[in-house]
């Protein structure tokens, strides 16, 4: 009966959006050129603007057809380009595409230019390409991280669906999360957990009254990012889907037979912390522009500016106006962000080379540390702090064998790890874990820092805003100067 079901809800997706996947088809066969790198453009005589990006290597964007092209279509007035062509390299094949993706805006405006796109005659393609209309109203996000980056953006109505559930620390999604499991619980027929009054492509209407989430406003747990709930991703009618990707994945299994674009995060793998945080820009352009939304935000805020303390919303939950472009907030986010990272990077340059830090403990029989030219890696260089192998020049995870690491002991001044649950680790506890631990000079000193990811939101708050992190580390090299620790605890 559920299979059948199943198959059913599968059918009648299939068919609600067949004129959207055959538009889809023809721009992946006609518009684009081969995934294999070389000039971006969308036409044969068709040039465009390419977006400047400072940090980012893995990121194109080019915008094409000037603000005013347009005709007086209400729906592009206010565009500022008729599409754009969003390439994603592949980080781990040198010179391969990863995705492309082609933004094009919702309206008549838009349907014209899907029209004339698909009447250019261009070469084969080579990867995966995904025609998406904009703004993105409905979305299933599988990444915590980006759920946050959404709500600074002022597009959190947007999320319509997330994965991992327990894995995120934005006390607004776990509330709007819980109010669907309770509408479907009380109200929603067997095999739909999002029916009810949530209409198709009208996500962001309406507003959320203050307390109670309505049914437009709330999110459906699709279950775990590995084995998602294909049934109740299908209900949610989502117009993209947000995943992270992996090396040698092989592709997403049942999400690519839905037809919905899969906006492939590959953020993560950028090396450079501004790098990874530039592409907000993307996402922003994303989730496009849309009129004023109001909002109910609970308990803490969830935006973080630039180098300062977490704002908070006492008591009981209040609305507020969010902006209506996600794509210049995000320019604008980012500006703060640069700005903020490159004066502490100056700050802490003048002082001299500060404390050595191990950011990182045992796992099974290896112990994972970050490669000097990683992320972490750039941070702690940034920071004028020392590490004992930032002279690597690798930019991932090295996999390291206790011994390896005990060999420079010695050397570590500073060990502040992360770890997931339950209290903080005492130096009985950890030496329980692994005994050898005892042999880094920072655990006989006592500076040991740690940071619990279960309850601090740090991996929503560090991926789009290194500046929050490398502020962390200047503090344990150089000493309380720059501010008290906003995650780690001694």
């Amino acid at each position: 009966m559920k299979k059948s079901l199943y198959l059913c809800n599968i059918k009648k997706y299939d068919m609600m959006n067949r004129n959207i996947y055959i538009f889809g088809a023809l721009l992946a066969l006609l518009v684009l050129t081969a995934c294999q790198g070389g000039k971006t453009t969308a036409g044969e005589a068709e040039e465009g603007d390419t977006l400047k990006m400072k940090y980012a290597k893995l990121l194109t964007i080019v915008k094409y057809g000037e603000k005013g092209t347009a005709s007086s279509d209400k729906d592009a007035e206010d565009a500022e380009y008729q599409y754009a062509e969003v390439n994603v390299a592949n980080p781990w094949k040198a010179g391969k595409l990863l995705h492309r993706y082609i933004l094009i805006p919702k309206g008549e405006e838009g349907d014209k230019t899907v029209t004339r796109l698909a009447l250019q005659r261009t070469s084969g393609m080579g990867c995966t390409t995904d025609t998406v209309r904009t703004p993105v109203e409905r979305s299933a996000v599988f990444i915590a991280p980006h759920c946050q980056l959404m709500y600074e953006l002022g597009c959190q109505q947007a999320i319509r669906g997330v994965c991992d559930l327990n894995y995120i620390n934005i006390p607004d999604v776990r509330k709007r999360a819980a109010s669907a499991g309770k509408a479907s619980s009380g109200n929603a027929s067997s095999g739909n957990a999002s029916s009810g009054n949530a209409s198709s492509g009208n996500a962001s209407s309406g507003n959320a009254s203050s307390g109670n989430a309505s049914a437009q406003n709330s999110i459906v747990d699709c279950g775990s990012s590995m084995a998602p709930d294909i049934e109740r991703i299908i209900a949610l009618k989502p117009e993209a889907i947000l995943v992270s990707p992996f090396e040698n994945s092989g592709g997403y299994g049942k999400l690519d037979k839905l037809h919905i674009p899969i906006i492939e995060a590959a953020d993560y793998m950028e090396s450079s912390p501004l790098g990874r945080a530039e592409w907000m820009k993307f996402y922003g352009m994303l989730f496009g522009k849309g009129k004023n939304i109001s909002t109910t935000v609970a308990g803490k805020a969830l935006t973080t500016v630039a180098g300062k303390a977490l704002t908070t919303v006492a008591g009981k939950a209040s609305e507020a106006t969010l902006p209506a472009s996600c794509e210049l907030k995000a320019d604008s986010l980012f500006a703060k962000i640069e700005k903020e990272y490159l004066k502490l990077k100056a700050e802490a340059g003048k002082l001299p080379k500060g404390l050595s830090i191990l950011t990182e403990r045992k796992t099974g029989n290896v112990w994972y540390v970050p490669g000097g030219q990683s992320t972490i890696g750039i941070l702690l260089k940034d920071a004028n702090a020392r590490y004992i192998f930032s002279d690597d020049k690798h930019s991932g995870s090295l996999p390291m064998s206790p011994e390896q690491i005990l060999a420079k002991g010695s050397q570590v001044d500073v060990w502040a790890f992360k770890y997931f649950g339950g209290a903080p680790l005492s130096q009985v506890q950890l030496l329980q874990e692994y005994d050898g631990y005892k042999a880094l000079a920072a655990f006989s000193r006592g500076n040991i820092y740690q940071v619990d990811t279960s309850t601090v939101p740090y991996f929503e708050l560090t991926s789009f805003h290194p500046e929050l992190l490398l502020r962390e580390f200047i503090i344990l090299a150089h000493g309380d100067r720059f501010g008290k620790l906003k995650f780690y605890k001694k």
